[in-house]
């Protein structure tokens, strides 16, 4: 066995580890919320946060291994500090340096390992203090696309741990973080894309009771996946003032009811959920429904994972308010667990949850709330709490409005005919395969002819000389492809570099990120309209009647 060797700069990089009071501290939301999303992502069983110290790594988070440190000397990780670079190793069996290690040939009898330095800066200079690290117990091939994530990963933990320090000045931790979420919304939102796009073809196909069933639990536990993701990204948005509310007119009281009526369907015998409304079905409103819904949606969920029987009970008035305004007010009464009172002041604080027991027993962000309470800000109101354990809670909240006239008119058919789109000729640039297929099942379920391309260079070709019998009345592009990308791809189309006949063809941005700005980028770079992954066949139905019709 191949011991590691001690850095050159060990005292140094020392210093700096011991400086982040992070070792021997307990386990904390923001780092084992990212540990599970890479092992999600890799589709590993072992991540972990290892920090190298003068004889041990500790595990400042890890997922698939109960255990805390291991000694430094049997470590893969010490190898990543000493050679100040990422480690691959692919088969630990056939390794030189690692194929007689007490991890390898015992317990946990590793044999795959991709380790990337995690960094922390001291007087200027930076020190690897410890790795982030995947484990597999078979041999895999990772190449050098895997890498990159795992680094990028990596320097999500050194930024949670430069905001943890409060090291970092406020501009440049906005801009670090803002790029990172940019590659982490598309590197998460891209796979979770592609199954929940996957599953929605199988609900398509002729299946048994049985596997229906499996599939409809495949699909909740991805979208419980998505909405974690999403939960991450809307506490950034706010955070950083990137979060614009929409204004559009709806009917309050049918968006509370669906929704209420939803948890109550889903929701077996031992629990019901109440409606109670002060206000007329024909009075219509003016704001943002979506996050009134995204409020009450979260609400909703809580009390129901914390409630095991009983009747959850939902109240809201609407009464005038100042300058013409209109107050809504609601609340979320369970029969639920109930919280300490000395607890109720966390609640709102992001990553915080009441205790590890609860975070352990019915999981979830810790952001849930905080993201509720900016919300009511943002829209004039607010969100408190009444409490009592073992007794239940009452979430109450308000919001703004303005009254309505009257209902908008749709713009677009809910019912558009088999044949609308037997005519349309469409181009998908799409470089995941999942995805991708996804896409070609919608069109093909809709009638649509379609060519598809798996990269920006392909797509070049197929412009050039298509494979249809006609030519392409619709791009539908990814943003984010190896070799050419969208948004290079479609100045290219639009300067007349590719073929001057498509320099107006309408270009559909197709990407899984999700932050404010990434639909202004994609229409400056041209393309015409914007789907955020994953794709539902209504939007694309919508789109597609919108943009392919004027053919």
């Amino acid at each position: 066995m191949e011991a590691p060797k001690i850095p050159a700069d060990e005292a140094a990089r020392l210093e700096a580890l011991y400086n982040t009071d992070l070792l021997d501290t307990d386990r904390e939301p923001i780092f084992d919320n990212l540990t599970e999303l890479v092992a999600d992502v890799f589709n590993v069983p072992v991540v972990a946060i290892s920090l190298v110290d003068k004889s041990r790594q500790w595990f400042k988070s890890i997922q698939g291994l109960d255990v805390c440190e291991t000694s430094r000397e049997v470590s893969f990780c010490g190898h990543v500090v000493h050679d100040q670079q990422s480690i691959v190793v692919e088969n630990a069996r056939k390794d030189l340096r690692f194929f007689d290690n007490p991890l390898v040939e015992g317990g946990p009898h590793i044999v795959f390992y991709a380790g990337a330095p995690i960094h922390y800066q001291q007087d200027g200079e930076r020190h690897i203090i410890g790795t982030l690290c995947i484990i597999d117990y078979q041999e895999r091939p990772f190449n050098d696309k895997d890498l990159q994530r795992l680094k990028a990963f990596a320097y999500e933990v050194e930024l949670l741990v430069a905001i943890r320090m409060g090291a970092e000045k406020e501009a440049t931790a906005n801009l670090a973080k803002s790029s990172f979420l940019a590659n982490m919304t598309h590197e998460l939102r891209t796979p979770m894309s592609g199954v929940i796009g996957i599953l929605d073809i199988l609900k398509h196909g002729s299946l048994t009771a049985e596997q229906r069933h499996h599939v409809d639990l495949a699909s909740k536990s991805a979208g419980q996946m998505l909405s974690v993701i999403n939960d991450i990204l809307d506490f950034s948005k706010i955070e950083a003032g990137k979060v614009e509310l929409q204004s559009s007119v709806f009917n309050p009281k049918q968006l509370i009811k669906d929704l209420v009526d939803t948890y109550d369907i889903r929701t077996g015998q031992s629990k019901h959920f109440e409606l109670f409304c002060d206000w007329s079905d024909t009075v219509y409103v003016e704001g943002d429904p979506m996050r009134l819904r995204q409020i009450l949606f979260n609400l909703l969920n809580n009390a129901d994972k914390f409630s095991k029987e009983g009747v959850i009970s939902v109240a809201a008035t609407l009464v005038e308010a100042e300058e013409g305004n209109l107050k809504l007010h609601c609340s979320v009464t369970d029969p639920g667990i109930g919280i300490e009172q000395q607890a109720i002041s966390q609640l709102f604080t992001p990553f915080v949850q009441v205790d590890n027991t609860t975070h352990k027993k019915y999981g979830g962000t810790g952001l849930g709330l905080a993201i509720c309470r900016k919300l009511c800000a943002l829209m004039g109101g607010d969100i408190t709490v009444d409490s009592k354990p073992g007794v239940g809670s009452t979430f109450s909240f308000d919001i703004l409005l303005k009254l309505a006239q009257g209902p908008v008119a749709e713009t677009l058919p809910c019912d558009i005919p088999a044949t609308e789109f037997a005519d349309l000729n469409v181009l998908v640039v799409e470089d995941d395969l999942t995805n991708r297929t996804t896409l070609e099942f919608l069109l093909k379920h809709l009638g649509v002819n379609y060519d598809s391309a798996e990269n920006g260079r392909q797509a070049l070709r197929l412009l050039e000389h298509p494979q249809s019998s006609e030519s392409y009345d619709l791009v539908l592009m990814d943003c984010q492809m190896p070799e050419l990308d969208g948004y290079q791809l479609t100045s290219m189309i639009r300067r007349g570099e590719v073929n001057t006949f498509y320099q107006a063809v309408p270009i559909i941005a197709l990407t899984a990120n999700a932050l404010s700005g990434d639909k202004e980028r994609c229409l400056q770079a041209g393309m015409t309209d914007y789907m955020s992954k994953p794709v539902e066949m209504t939007v694309l139905t919508n789109i597609l009647f919108k943009w392919g019709r004027g053919k």
